[in-house]
């Protein structure tokens, strides 16, 4: 039987020194963390190295602890450095880069989403490290996450790994699915005049109107798509930009979407549909370009997968977190484990999913020790 690793102090001393890097992304400001994090774990005795890909000046880490034998169980724990960024200070009633300590709780930007998740990983590998292991396990801090950037993909898909964990937040729920993500920008390109002679040009105002009925059929249409773990296909129009002057014809309008997606939709016809959408607007004679700018793929494995049913086992011994199957509905990581290198990872963390990227963002600090001691159980039973 795993005894619990680690005190609330020290976990909490160690996420807050994790916030206290202001690792906001946009513009990318992971790399004296990931030079921390190196630091940190060397000092625990673990091979632990930065990995100047894909971006130089943003180094990510990976640190392996174990035998690396040919054959043996072989675990990935993996976690986002970057953050978003803090918003308007102003609403923030902390410092979002101090890590803020106060009733069990820590402050801070990426408290939840994810820096309890990395701290958890560290400390489960610390113990892992002093404890010994048979198999391996493989500790992946990506940078990028955030802005849908190579960082996992980079670091894990040269793995040989028979399971993972994506310490995303979700309260020690496990998560075997999570949505698909995907930005398209459509641009409508009219033809500009005076207001007072709107004959004379094409305003591309009454282009994106005309959108608007198939816009909405599609929306109510791709809402019939369900999953049973992470409900319906969505499509929201989140963005719009466009015109010159108040009495100048729009020369062109910008709309954006976000398209959330299950599994079973393939990006491509969702690239297909997001196109004929404005068919309409083409009919009356503008131009349209429809652009997907952002993807992150959704993925999932079976709710009974081993490495899902072992975490749930000990969420529910550990902290009585339920074992229901269930599915995170934003994008991860996980697409990189699972679709890139095979790997069947679930979704799993101690951050509190309602916190990601609001004001006084924080993490537990009970959950985070739990989380710890869970993670101990598991390389125990896997490695």
């Amino acid at each position: 039987m795993v005894t619990p690793t680690v005190s609330e102090s020290e976990a909490a001393s160690l996420l807050a020194e994790l916030i206290s890097y202001d690792t906001q992304n946009p513009p990318g400001r992971e790399a004296a963390c990931s030079e921390f994090i190196v630091e940190w774990l060397t000092d625990a005795g673990i091979d632990a190295e930065l990995v100047y890909e894909p971006f130089e000046d943003r180094p990510q880490v990976i640190a392996t602890i174990g035998s690396r034998a040919p054959g043996a169980d072989h675990l990935v724990l993996n976690g986002h450095i970057d953050v978003v960024p803090p918003g308007d200070r102003e609403q923030w009633s902390v410092d979002p880069f101090e890590g803020v300590v106060s009733d069990g709780k820590v402050y801070g930007r990426g408290a939840s989403d994810m820096k309890s998740g990395i701290a958890a990983a560290m400390l489960a590998g610390r113990w892992a490290e002093a404890a010994g292991i048979d198999g391996t396990l493989t500790l992946t801090f990506a940078v990028g996450e955030e802005t849908a950037e190579p960082g996992t993909k980079t670091l894990v898909e040269d793995l040989d790994a028979d399971a993972g964990i994506v310490l995303e937040p979700t309260e020690l729920e496990v998560h075997t699915v999570g949505k698909g993500l995907a930005w398209y920008v459509a641009t409508i390109d009219g033809e500009p005049a005076h207001a007072s002679r709107p004959h004379v040009g094409n305003n591309a105002v009454d282009g994106l109107f005309a959108a608007d009925t198939e816009i909405t059929n599609y929306r109510e249409t791709i809402a019939e798509r369900t999953h049973p773990l992470i409900g319906e296909s969505l499509c929201t129009p989140t963005m719009v930009e466009g015109g010159t002057k108040e009495n100048v014809l729009a020369e062109r309008v910008e709309l954006r979407f976000d398209r959330r997606f299950l599994p079973a939709e393939s990006i491509e016809e969702i690239d297909v549909e997001m196109d004929r959408l404005f068919d309409p607007v083409r009919e009356q004679g503008f131009d349209v370009s429809v652009e997907r700018t952002r993807t992150y793929e959704a993925a999932e494995i079976p709710t009974d997968a081993p490495i899902a049913e072992m975490v749930r086992e000990h969420s529910a011994a550990v902290a009585a977190a339920p074992t229901e199957p269930a599915g995170k509905e934003a994008a991860t990581d996980q697409r990189n484990l699972v679709n890139d290198a095979g790997i069947p990872a679930i979704i799993w963390g101690p951050g509190t999913p309602e916190q990601s990227h609001t004001f006084d963002e924080y993490a537990r600090v009970d959950l985070l020790v739990d989380a710890v001691e869970i993670l101990a159980k598991t390389i125990e039973e896997r490695c």
